[in-house]
């Protein structure tokens, strides 16, 4: 096992009081002292302003000593309290900003809690291998990188900027943030898609339902209170209503990345013919996790969409964009606190490799199995992937590291499954025993769907064996 690495933070101020110990080393070799007049011609106004001579300055020994000595003390400080507070997130507010650092600060300190104590617990799904091998890439990296992704939308060019402190987020435990999370899907869909399936799709930004479905405003109105969530919508909407510049009603497939309160999760729009009204909304969530209100805000963006085409005025309660199913299927869930970005990512890119794997057979009482989707293993190597890939298309270039990344991927998924019918079948095994041990009376499709909730929720029962 290699050893643990220093946390960024504490190299970058180690490797900062080494800079002022070099910089003190020549101070004390150059002449500081300037001819008055000299001083005078280089700022008069100063001079003038406080009507006195500026005495030159210097550095003495004592200064030198007592600058290294604060610096090493923050060091000390900091090795006390990191990992917790090492992660660049923790270091990016606004100083004048005190009350939302403190509030985030102390969610922040809960979930690192949460995380902390279910370490053990989830220690067989860790893959000590992987995170070494995903940290060691930072000897690679250096700390003014940056890789801009530039990519068409609608007749605008777009540019996504990812730098140094963004490919930290891929080491865990690290949650993914924005930058990382809308790079990999505009990758995905102008990288990943031939120009038949790319002409089809479009996927949002993470910012996009945010704006539209202001969580901390939809928490507070009730499952049914349609009067408030269609007021909620009329005003968001006049937000976002100008951010999409393409025609999103000839588009088939519509992605919208979700980012709940310390949480990621994805759901597709699928447009069956030319109206939205003939579409099905899938809801894919690493945690099992749902709000009926937010789907309902999105089914009132579709029916605004089409409105707006066809210049019609038709209330969303008399629509039957209204009436159109959302289903959420059983995909591959995240045994942890931390991966469901890795999640989302994975959701995407599958399910565009293979679209009618996820919407076919939604009404058989097996539809909603979609456990093939991808192996759990996938995920457990997407940072690595994800990050080798950010570190090679500055190296290497677009074009090598998009045939490596590619085939990495590829031999990850042909290595874990030789028969496509076992695929995943652990999981269909276990919960046939789960529900044996539940019930030994039948059960109909409602409870029957309940239950894998409460199989796919449990940690202890959620068991992957490579």
């Amino acid at each position: 096992m290699s050893q643990q690495k220093q946390p960024n933070i504490i190299n970058y101020f180690q490797q900062y009081k080494q800079g002022i110990q070099n910089a003190f080393k020549i101070l004390e070799e150059v002449e500081f002292e300037l001819p008055e007049e000299e001083v005078k011609q280089k700022i008069p106004k100063q001079i003038e302003d406080q009507k006195q001579p500026i005495e030159p300055k210097f550095i003495s020994q004592a200064d030198t000593k007592r600058a290294l000595e604060n610096i090493d003390k923050l060091i000390c400080q900091l090795q006390l309290v990191t990992p917790l507070y090492s992660d660049p997130k923790y270091l990016n507010f606004e100083s004048n900003d005190r009350t939302k650092r403190q509030t985030q600060m102390k969610h922040q300190q809960m979930w690192d809690q949460i995380k902390l104590q279910q370490k053990e617990r989830f220690a067989k799904f860790q893959d000590q291998e992987i995170l070494e091998r995903i940290l060691e890439l930072d000897t690679q990296l250096k700390e003014d990188y940056e890789y801009n992704f530039q990519f068409s939308s609608g007749t605008q060019k777009k540019t996504i900027q990812i730098k140094y402190h963004d490919v930290l987020k891929l080491n865990p435990p690290n949650y993914l943030n924005d930058g990382i999370i809308n790079f990999y899907l505009k990758f995905i869909e102008f990288e990943l898609l031939d120009e038949s399936l790319r002409s089809k799709t479009y996927i949002f930004n993470t910012y996009f339902v945010e704006k539209l479905c202001p969580f901390d405003k939809l928490q507070t109105i009730q499952q049914n209170d349609n009067h408030r969530i269609n007021e909620l919508f009329k005003q968001s909407y006049e937000h976002i209503k100008r951010w999409v510049k393409e025609d999103l009603t000839e588009k088939e497939y519509l992605l919208f990345p979700i980012n709940l309160p310390e949480h990621w999760s994805l759901l597709i729009a699928h447009k069956q013919s030319k109206s939205f009204q003939d579409s099905v909304i899938i809801y894919l969530d690493s945690f099992g996790i749902i709000d009926q209100k937010l789907v309902t805000i999105i089914k009132m963006y579709l029916h605004k969409m089409q409105c707006d085409k066809i210049q019609s005025d038709v209330n969303y309660n008399d629509s039957p964009i209204k009436q159109i199913p959302a289903y959420q299927l059983l995909v591959p869930r995240q045994v942890n606190y931390v991966d469901c970005g890795a999640f989302l990512l994975e959701y995407a890119e599958s399910f565009l490799s293979n679209p009618n794997y996820l919407l076919s057979d939604f009404e058989s009482p097996e539809g909603i199995y979609k456990l093939k989707l991808f192996p759990r293993t996938l995920v457990n190597r997407k940072r690595l992937l994800m990050k080798q890939l950010l570190i090679e298309l500055v190296e290497l270039g677009k074009e090598q590291a998009l045939v490596n990344y590619k085939q990495r991927r590829q031999e990850i998924i042909e290595s874990c499954y030789t028969n496509e019918d076992e695929y995943d079948k652990i999981d269909q095994d276990l919960f046939k025993e789960f529900l044996n041990q539940k019930s030994s009376i039948s059960v109909n499709s409602d409870q029957q769907r309940s239950m894998l909730l409460d199989f796919y929720m449990n940690p202890q029962q959620n068991y992957y064996e490579q």
